[in-house]
């Protein structure tokens, strides 16, 4: 317990500042063209921060037994009741639809930017700031389906008593908690599907696979249409080729920390516990990756956008009182990425 607090504190800390920082650089560095994605980013960057003090307000634990998973909360001690703290994590748990459809929006903006008639066809003018509706709508439908189907109750209480208590030294008493429960155990004292878990853990599947459907296949539409832009560019520069080649390199980093750190983790802890099979290990891992994710998913526009790495690079010069000199940076082996229009 003591261990993923301090984790949680120390990724909360580090996501609110880096996004905070890169907030700032969108805002003071981002060249004209940037469009509309300008305004993306900063959407992305401030949820992210703000995932993250709604991740220490609440203190999630996740914890699988059996046929059922919890994300639960310790109020001993906290001014929230049991109830007040089972509509935190209600809210926690919609943050997580929410940060799904994120991915999702952010793949679709992309490819628009690299296949104009795509974005003129499906998105044109104001209509682009729609994609900004989807996150919300994926915050409020899992929310709910959280806040209906998952409350706590006494026959939850009874499932989950023992293995809270082993594991957390945590009595039920003082925990509130959302419980998926698969297949409660019947009056013959053999477990029975409850239809309405699968359908709410149903539309919960699909708005993964939706947005892993948007990651994936614009991201490979992305890939293709760079590919076609170099080979029917035989003329242009060197540069202008590598540099959209590399737009592919930036795309597969941002593809491979949600994969990592969000679909494989929710997988797992979705998948096992329908088909009650016992895992060897805890999937309180969940919980690590989680709040991980906004800590680390700053740094690749950080690194990558060469307008924001390079006034990072100033800042240092100027803390270590060097003369700044921006060509000789220039030879650094970092990813850099034209801008997105």
């Amino acid at each position: 317990m003591r261990i993923i607090c301090i984790f949680k504190i120390v990724c909360a800390i580090i996501s609110i500042i880096l996004n905070c920082i890169l907030t700032l650089l969108i805002l003071k560095k981002s060249p004209p063209k940037l469009g509309a994605y300008k305004y993306l980013m900063i959407y992305i960057a401030l949820f992210e921060g703000y995932y993250s003090i709604w991740d220490l307000i609440t203190e999630p634990i996740v914890h699988s037994y059996k046929a059922a998973f919890v994300v639960l909360r310790d109020f001993n001690g906290s001014v929230f009741d049991r109830e007040i703290s089972f509509i935190l994590i209600c809210v926690y748990c919609g943050l997580f639809g929410f940060s799904l459809a994120i991915f999702g929006v952010h793949f679709i903006y992309r490819y628009g930017a690299v296949n104009k008639t795509f974005m003129d066809k499906f998105l044109p003018g104001n209509q682009v700031y729609i994609l900004f509706l989807i996150p919300m709508w994926y915050f409020t439908w899992w929310g709910v389906l959280c806040y209906i189907y998952f409350h706590f109750s006494p026959r939850t209480d009874a499932y989950m008593e023992e293995t809270i208590e082993s594991h957390f030294a945590l009595s039920i008493n003082d925990s509130s908690y959302i419980c998926v429960y698969y297949q409660p155990t019947g009056e013959d004292g053999k477990p029975h599907p409850d239809p309405k878990i699968f359908f709410a853990i149903g539309c919960m599947w699909y708005m993964v696979i939706s947005s892993m459907f948007c990651v994936f296949y614009f991201g490979i539409r992305c890939y293709s249409q760079i590919s076609n832009t170099i080979s029917q560019t035989s003329t242009t520069s060197t540069s202008l080729k590598n540099l959209q080649s590399q737009l592919f390199n930036a795309l597969v980093v941002q593809t491979i920390i949600p994969l990592v750190l969000m679909y494989i983790p929710i997988g797992i802890l979705f998948f096992f516990p329908m088909v009650i099979w016992e895992l060897p290990f805890t999937t309180s891992f969940v919980g690590y990756t989680i709040a991980l994710y906004p800590a680390i998913d700053p740094l690749p526009n950080m690194i990558i956008i060469r307008f924001y790495r390079q006034a990072i690079i100033d800042f240092f010069l100027k803390i270590l009182g060097r003369k700044k000199n921006a060509n000789q940076f220039n030879s650094i082996n970092l990813v850099e990425v034209a801008p997105i229009s």
